[in-house]
């Protein structure tokens, strides 16, 4: 069977991690992907990234600066890593061609991106797959099926908390940029998919947003002046009737806090920070804790797919321990996969591409109601009945309403 001849759009930092995850599926004999094609505005950055790829995968890919250069190359599929506000354009021109894509979170910037997206993959016969890797996470994965077993009875609270960071810029400036989405869109949009993943909807929110840190700096010295608001503290209301408690604050000086925790009728959940493999703690009155392979028991059916048994040494895995780098890859690796599957069998990919639109919305759907001083629901948003807060960002992108 012939491979799918991809290009990868996007050769910087998002790219370069893209490929370790290929090179990582190619090793474990899992690829169904020829890389052919290394494309990024920056030319010099693509031919890095091919003379890498040619290192670790074999072949010569191009490196082309322009994604209709990539037409003559018989592409086939495009996995696209490139600045969030370029999602959307790119990923239509590229459905338009004919061509399968994955792309890097958020779908698109704002929810108006992420609907224009939908509906070019509606008139498409093509694959649009979103890379969100926390969905593959073996341990959310064990999360979510704990619940759907109903391991700790009707959930009833969802706390998240996330304190850290201090004034430093999180790893590129833009992140800090309101056009660009700022930190509570872009590693916002993990933990809106996250929440819902493990606890289904979110109908309705109250939460206060701060941009508490203007002036942030990297161990280089780099300073920039931010104007994106770095930290919210919200309530959620579920579909099911079930209370989220959700503090994601990016500014947060002294002592880091990350829980995720999760309260039901009969017991408790801890969840451990994504991509750490730390195992689940699951308490019931009277019965103590469970944190180690017992808790494969409570799910009997529970079996990992192919590839992420392959990638992390079997279909039932109740932890694992790799460093950080390799943990990554194989995320990464398991995305390649599901987006590959997806293209010869057909079906779509595991990450749906609504609820991918909807962890767009669910960090929107918290500023907006700080900005208007109320509750505010996701399906306003999701109706962009309610944008105040998206409009500045989606006039940047050309978006206007109606468009």
């Amino acid at each position: 069977m012939d491979k799918i001849r991809l290009a990868i759009v996007g050769c910087g930092v998002m790219g370069n991690r893209h490929l370790s995850g290929l090179a990582e599926l190619a090793r474990a004999g899992l690829s169904d992907f020829e890389f052919v094609a290394a494309c990024d505005l920056i030319v010099e950055n693509a031919q890095k990234l091919a003379k890498r790829a040619e290192e670790e995968l074999g072949g010569k890919p191009a490196a082309v600066g322009k994604i209709e250069e990539l037409a003559s190359l018989g592409i086939q599929a495009i996995d696209l890593t490139t600045v969030p506000w370029s999602h959307h354009t790119l990923a239509i021109e590229a459905l338009q061609r004919g061509w399968h894509v994955m792309v890097e979170k958020p779908m698109g910037l704002t929810v108006r991106a992420c609907k224009l997206m939908l509906e070019a993959a509606e008139n498409s016969q093509s694959i649009l797959s979103v890379a969100e890797n926390f969905h593959y996470d073996p341990i959310n994965r064990i999360g979510r099926e704990l619940l759907r077993t109903d391991a700790i009875g009707t959930p009833r609270l969802m706390i998240h908390n996330s304190v850290g960071g201090g004034n430093r810029i999180i790893v590129t400036p833009w992140r800090h940029y309101k056009r660009g989405g700022g930190p509570l869109l872009d590693v916002g949009v993990h933990n809106a998919y996250i929440t819902e993943y493990l606890m289904g909807e979110v109908d309705s929110v109250y939460a206060q947003a701060r941009l508490h840190e203007i002036t942030r700096h990297n161990p280089e010295g780099e300073k920039i002046k931010a104007d994106a608001e770095d930290a919210v503290y919200a309530t959620f209301l579920f579909h099911s009737g079930a209370v989220g408690q959700y503090i994601e604050d990016h500014a947060g000086h002294g002592q880091g806090v990350w829980q995720r925790v999760i309260y039901g009728s009969k017991g408790s959940l801890h969840l451990p920070s994504d991509r750490s493999g730390k195992p689940i703690t699951l308490t019931k009155d009277g019965e103590g804790s469970i944190s180690d392979e017992r808790i494969l028991d409570l799910i009997p059916e529970f079996h990992l797919d192919r590839i992420t048994a392959a990638l992390y040494g079997g279909e039932r895995i109740w932890h694992y321990e790799f460093p950080f780098p390799e943990t990554d890859r194989k995320l990464l690796a398991v995305e390649y996969g599901d987006f590959a599957g997806a293209i010869l069998e057909g079906r779509p990919t595991e990450v749906d591409l609504i609820k991918a639109t909807r962890s767009v919305a669910l960090p929107y759907t918290m500023l907006e109601s700080s900005k208007l001083g109320r509750r505010v629901t996701v399906n306003e948003v999701m109706k962009e009945e309610t944008s105040f807060y998206q409009d500045e960002i989606n006039r940047s992108i050309g978006l206007t309403a109606g468009v």
